[in-house]
C-alpha cells in the first residue's frame, strides 16, 4: 500500500482541492494488475455564508468533499456541522443521508431520504434519545418500533423495553456482572430467565436455566477456562500451552473422553489439529499469514495462491483441479473459473441490468448480475439498499421475484414468478401478525392472521385462516414445551428435556407421560430412540469418540458401519462398499448400483443407476441448485435468505410454490391451490393441511426414525390421492433421483444420517465433516449444509447443543452464551450507528457519550480488569481451522468476531464508560471488522449465507 499527502505545491495550486499540508491524498492498494487508487478531495475554501453565520456554513476549508474510489465511484460529504461532525453525505448511488446531533455532540438521528426531497413521508428515519447522562434512552426505528434502555445510578444498563411493553430486566451483583437476566411480557409476567454466579476474580463460575440445572466453569491461573461441567456431571478438560493458546480439549473426562489437540506457528496460525481419532489435519502459511496448503485426512491436500492483495488466486484440489479467482479493482470476487469452462461463474456489480424498472437502479456498491453454468441472475435495488427484483434465467426460461419492504425495511410483500402475491401484515413491533396469498389470477385469502409473540422471542401462536389454531408453547428457557394444533389430525406433540437440554421424549400436548424416550451418550449424540411405555427400543446407534455412525439399530435390523483406519470416509454399510474420489467425495454405494459424478465446482452434477444416468443438476453462484433433469426439467428458485422458494416445471409452470413466516414453512401454493404447512419445533414440516376439507394431506411423523429414513405418508386421509411434497429437515428437500436429501451446499443421506461429502468449511463446521448436526438430528438443525444451529433463543445451550459446539477451535465457550438472553442490543437496536463511523470519523465515536455498551461500573479495581481482559482477548485472538476459500474463512471469521464482540460488549459494559479511548477504538475496530466482513461476503461470495 502507498500513501500520498498534501505538498505544499497542492496547496500553493489555484482552488486546489488538497488545501492544507499534510491531508491524506490518495491510497494506492496493493494490486499490481489493476489501478486501484482511492483519491480524497477536500472543500478549498469556506463556504461564502461562513463569513455571515457560523450555524449556516456547510464546510470549512479542508472539510473532506469527496472520496473517489478505485473504480471512480464517488461520495460526496455534502455538509458539515460547526463542530465538523457530517450533517450530509451522498452515497455513489446519488442518495442522500442526513445526520443531526444533540447539543453535546451525540447522533440523534439518521434520515435517508426518499425521493421525494420535499417530504419526510418516504424518508427512512433512525432517531435516538438520550438520558441526561449521555446513556442512550430509546432508539426508534423508521416504523414507529422502539427499544428503551434503562440504568441505575452507577450508569448500569438494568432495563431493556420495547413498544409493546415487554422488558428484559437484567440484575446486577457489586462488581457489575449480570446475575440474573428475566425477559417479561406487558403484564408482568415472567417469560424467560436465567441465573449466574461469578467468583472473587469476576469469573463466570454457574450459569443455571430456569429449572435451576447448572453448568459449572473452572479456570486456570492464567484466568484460562479449564474446565465446563454439565448438569449431568460431564465435563470438558481444556489445556493450554504457555503462551495461552489451546493446546488440547477432552470431552467427556473418564468416559468417552473425546481427545482433541492443537498445534502452532510462532506466529500463532493453527498448524495442526488432532482429532478423537488421532488424525491429523494440517495447515501450512506464507509469511502473510495465507493459508497455503490445507491436507486433511478426509480431502487429502488442497493447495492455495494469492495475488499481491491477499484475494485467493488459485485453489487446486486432492483431484488435481485448478480453480481460478479474478477480482476487480475493489477486490470483489467477479471471476471463478474451472477447467469445465461450461462451470464458470462471473459476478458483475455496480451496472444496472435490463430488467430493473425505474427506481430499481440503486445497482453501485451492490451485485447485480451472476451468471454461471446454470444460467444468469439479475438484482435490481431500490434507493435504501433493499433487493426489489430478482430475474433468474435457467435454460431459456425466465422467473421474477419481486419484493417490497416496509419502512423499517422488512418484508411487507413478495411477488413470485406467476404472479402470485403474498403479503405480510406486521404490528408495531414490526413482527408479522397475518399472511396474505393470492394466487395468480384469484382473490386473497387470509394463510395465518393473529400471530402472538413471545417477548424478545419467537412466535407463539397464530390461527389459520379457516379457523384451525396453532400454538407453540415454551419453557422459561424458551425451549419447545409444546407444539398444539387442537383439532384432530394436526400437530400435536409436546415435549421434555433432561437436564443438559438433550430433547429426552416426545409427549402428547399438556400430558407427561413419554410416548417416545430418546437417550444421548455424554457428548449429546442420539442413541436410542425409544417405545415410552414399555422402554423398548426402536431405533438404537453407536459411535466413536469423533462422532462417526459404528452401528445403527432400526426396528429390527441392525447395520454395522466400517471405515478405513487413515480417514473418517465411510467404507461400507452392512457389507455394502463405498467409493470415493480423492477429494472425499461419495461416487459409488454398491459398485455400480448407485453412482456420483461431480463437476469441478465439486458439487453433485449426475446420478447414475446400474450404468444409466438418471439425473443431472445444475447450480448457480450462489451454490444453489436451480434446475434438475430427469425424464424431465425442474427449475427450482430460492429467497435471498436461502429459503426454497418453488418448483417449476419443464415448460415453466408453477409446480409448488413456499411461503415463510421468518424461518417456518406455514403455506404453499400447489400450482394455484393453497395448502397449510405444520412445522415442527426445528422448522421441519411435519403436515400439510387441505383449508376447505380441514384434512391432513401429507404427514412426516416427528415420533418416525430419527435422522429421516422413516418416508412421509402422502395421502393421511385415504382419498386416494396422493400429495408429493419434497421439504425435510431445515434446508433439506428430498430427490427421489439421487436418494438423498439436497441440503444446499452438500448432500445429506438419511440411511446413514451423514453426508456424501466431506464438509467445505472443513473443522470450522465440527470435527467430524461427514456427520449430521453432531448426531442430534432433534435439537440442531443445519439449513446450509455447512454447520449445525441450535433453534433456540434461551440463554445458552448444553447437552447436545453443547456437543455440536464443544468442538470448536476458535473458543471453546462458544456453547454458552455468557452475555444476554436478552437481544444483542448493540447488533440489532443501534447497529447502524456503528455504520456511520466509516463516515463521520473516529472523533465522533468519542461523542456518542454513553451507549449502552459503554455503560459499566469504574469502581472495581484494576487487577480484575487485567484478568477479564486476558480472557476476552484468549476468545478474540484463539485460532480457527482455515479453509483456504476466503469466502468460507470470511463466514468463519464473521461468526468468531461477533462471539468476541460479545464479550468485549460485557467487559465494556462493565468496566468504562467511553473513558479509556483505547477499549473504545478497540470495541469500534471489532464492530469495523464486522462490518468489513459482512460486506466482503455480501459484495464477494454470493453463494455465502450470513445468519
Amino acid at each position: 500500500m502507498t500513501y500520498s499527502y498534501c505538498e505544499a505545491s497542492d496547496v500553493a495550486a489555484t482552488d486546489s482541492t488538497c488545501p492544507i499540508l499534510g491531508l491524506p491524498k490518495s491510497v494506492d492498494g496493493a494490486r499490481t494488475d489493476v489501478n486501484d487508487i482511492t483519491s480524497f478531495t477536500y472543500y478549498p475554501s469556506d463556504e461564502s455564508s461562513c463569513v455571515t453565520s457560523a450555524t449556516a456554513c456547510s464546510h470549512r476549508k479542508g472539510d473532506l468533499w469527496k472520496v473517489t474510489n478505485a473504480l471512480g465511484q464517488v461520495t460526496e460529504y455534502l455538509a458539515y456541522d460547526g463542530a465538523g461532525r457530517v450533517l450530509s453525505v451522498k452515497d455513489a448511488n446519488g442518495v442522500v443521508t442526513d445526520y443531526t446531533y444533540h447539543p453535546r455532540g451525540w447522533l440523534t438521528a439518521s434520515k435517508v431520504r426518499g425521493a421525494d426531497d420535499s417530504s419526510e413521508s418516504d424518508d427512512r428515519i433512525t432517531t435516538i434519545d438520550y438520558w441526561p447522562t449521555g446513556l442512550v434512552k430509546q432508539v426508534t426505528q423508521p416504523d414507529g418500533a422502539f427499544a428503551r434502555f434503562t440504568y441505575d445510578a452507577a450508569h448500569r444498563l438494568t432495563d431493556i423495553a420495547d413498544n409493546a411493553g415487554n422488558t428484559i430486566h437484567y440484575t446486577l451483583d457489586n462488581a457489575g456482572n449480570r446475575s440474573k437476566e428475566d425477559t417479561t411480557d406487558a403484564s408482568g409476567t415472567l417469560k424467560r430467565t436465567l441465573s449466574r454466579v461469578y467468583n472473587q476474580l469476576g469469573q463466570l463460575a454457574t450459569q443455571a436455566t430456569a429449572q435451576g440445572d447448572p453448568t459449572d466453569f473452572g479456570y486456570d491461573p492464567n484466568g484460562n477456562t479449564k474446565t465446563v461441567t454439565d448438569a449431568l456431571g460431564h465435563a470438558t478438560q481444556n489445556d493450554y500451552d504457555p503462551l495461552n493458546r489451546l493446546a488440547r480439549t477432552l470431552q467427556d473426562v473418564g468416559g468417552i473422553a473425546a481427545e482433541t489437540k492443537f498445534g502452532y506457528d510462532a506466529l500463532d496460525n493453527l498448524t495442526k489439529v488432532t482429532d478423537p481419532k488421532g488424525l491429523d489435519t494440517t495447515y501450512a502459511y506464507n509469511g502473510l499469514g495465507d493459508l497455503t496448503k490445507l491436507i486433511s485426512p478426509d480431502t487429502s491436500a488442497t493447495t492455495y495462491t494469492y495475488d499481491s492483495a491477499g484475494n485467493r488466486a488459485t485453489q487446486t484440489d486432492a483431484r488435481n483441479i485448478k480453480t481460478s479467482y479474478g477480482y476487480d479493482a475493489l477486490n470483489r470476487l467477479t471471476q471463478v473459473t474451472y477447467p469445465t469452462t461450461s462451470l464458470n461463474v462471473s459476478y458483475i456489480y455496480d451496472a444496472s441490468q435490463t430488467p430493473c424498472a425505474s427506481g430499481e437502479t440503486y445497482g453501485v456498491g451492490r451485485l447485480t448480475r451472476m451468471q454461471d453454468g446454470s444460467g444468469s441472475t439479475d438484482y435490481c435495488y431500490d434507493r435504501f439498499g433493499d433487493l426489489v427484483r430478482k430475474v433468474q434465467t435457467t435454460n431459456g426460461k425466465v422467473f421474477v421475484v419481486r419484493y417490497a419492504y416496509t419502512k423499517a425495511g422488512q418484508l411487507s410483500r413478495m411477488t413470485y414468478p406467476d404472479g402470485a402475491v403474498v403479503d405480510y401484515v406486521r404490528n408495531a413491533q414490526g413482527q408479522t401478525t397475518e399472511v396474505g396469498v393470492t394466487a395468480a389470477g384469484g382473490s386473497r385469502q387470509i394463510l395465518l392472521k393473529q400471530a402472538t409473540y413471545y417477548p424478545f422471542g419467537p412466535v407463539a401462536s397464530w390461527t389459520y385462516g379457516n379457523g384451525r389454531p396453532m400454538q407453540r408453547v415454551l419453557d422459561q428457557d424458551y425451549r419447545p414445551l409444546a407444539i398444539n394444533d387442537t383439532r384432530s389430525d394436526g400437530l400435536a406433540v409436546g415435549f421434555a428435556f433432561d437436564p443438559v437440554g438433550n430433547l429426552s421424549a416426545l409427549t402428547a400436548p399438556g400430558n407427561t407421560a413419554p410416548v417416545v424416550k430418546l437417550d444421548y451418550d455424554p457428548l449429546g449424540r442420539l442413541t436410542a430412540f425409544k417405545d415410552g411405555p414399555t422402554d423398548t427400543v426402536i431405533d438404537g446407534y453407536t459411535y466413536d469418540a469423533t462422532g462417526n455412525r459404528l452401528s445403527a439399530k432400526v426396528n429390527t435390523t441392525t447395520q454395522t458401519y466400517t471405515y478405513p483406519t487413515t480417514s473418517h470416509r465411510l467404507s461400507s454399510v452392512a457389507g455394502t462398499a463405498r467409493s470415493y474420489d480423492a477429494a472425499g467425495n461419495t461416487t459409488a454405494i454398491g459398485g455400480t448400483a448407485v453412482q456420483y459424478v461431480y463437476g469441478a465446482n465439486g458439487r453433485l452434477t449426475q446420478v447414475k443407476r446400474s450404468g444409466t444416468v438418471v439425473a443431472n443438476y445444475a447450480y448457480n453462484g450462489r451454490g444453489e441448485q436451480v434446475r434438475r433433469v430427469g425424464k424431465t426439467n425442474v427449475y427450482t428458485l430460492y429467497d435471498e435468505s436461502g429459503h426454497w422458494l418453488a418448483d417449476y416445471d419443464n415448460n415453466g409452470a408453477v409446480v409448488q410454490q413456499a411461503i415463510w413466516l421468518d424461518d417456518l414453512p406455514v403455506g404453499v401454493l400447489a400450482k394455484t391451490t393453497l395448502r397449510y404447512v405444520q412445522p415442527d419445533h426445528l422448522g421441519t414440516p411435519r403436515a400439510v393441511i387441505d383449508p376447505v376439507r380441514d384434512v391432513v394431506i401429507w404427514r412426516w411423523d416427528l415420533k418416525g426414525e430419527a435422522f429421516g429414513t422413516t418416508a412421509p405418508d402422502q395421502d393421511p386421509d385415504k382419498d386416494g390421492t396422493a400429495f408429493v411434497f419434497d421439504m425435510r429437515f431445515p434446508g433439506q428437500r428430498y430427490d427421489a433421483l439421487s436418494g438423498l436429501n439436497q441440503n444446499y451446499f452438500r448432500d445429506y443421506e438419511p440411511g446413514t444420517g451423514r453426508y456424501v461429502q466431506s464438509d467445505p468449511i472443513g473443522l470450522d463446521g465440527g470435527i467430524s465433516t461427514y456427520g449430521y448436526v453432531a448426531g442430534a438430528s432433534l435439537m440442531l438443525s443445519d439449513a446450509s449444509g455447512l454447520q449445525a444451529f441450535v433453534i433456540s433463543y434461551g440463554p445458552g445451550m448444553t447437552g447436545a447443543a453443547g456437543a455440536a459446539a464443544a468442538y470448536n477451535s476458535n473458543n471453546i465457550e462458544n456453547k454458552y452464551d455468557l452475555n444476554s438472553c436478552g437481544p444483542k442490543v448493540t447488533e440489532e437496536n443501534v447497529s447502524f450507528l456503528m455504520n456511520l463511523f466509516e463516515l463521520v470519523g473516529p472523533q465522533s465515536v468519542f461523542s456518542i457519550k454513553g451507549l449502552p455498551w459503554m455503560a459499566t461500573n469504574a469502581a472495581v479495581g484494576r487487577a480484575q480488569q487485567a484478568v477479564e481482559r486476558r480472557e476476552y482477548s484468549r476468545v478474540c485472538k484463539s485460532p480457527i481451522p482455515p479453509t483456504g476459500d476466503k469466502c468460507k474463512d470470511a463466514l468463519a471469521n464473521l461468526q468468531r468476531l461477533k462471539q468476541c464482540l460479545q464479550l468485549r460488549d460485557a467487559f465494556s459494559k462493565k468496566w468504562f464508560n467511553d473513558q479509556d479511548a483505547g477499549h473504545v477504538i478497540e470495541v469500534d475496530n471489532t464492530r469495523r471488522a464486522i462490518k468489513k466482513l459482512e460486506d466482503f461476503i455480501g459484495r464477494n461470495c454470493p453463494a455465502m449465507i450470513i445468519n
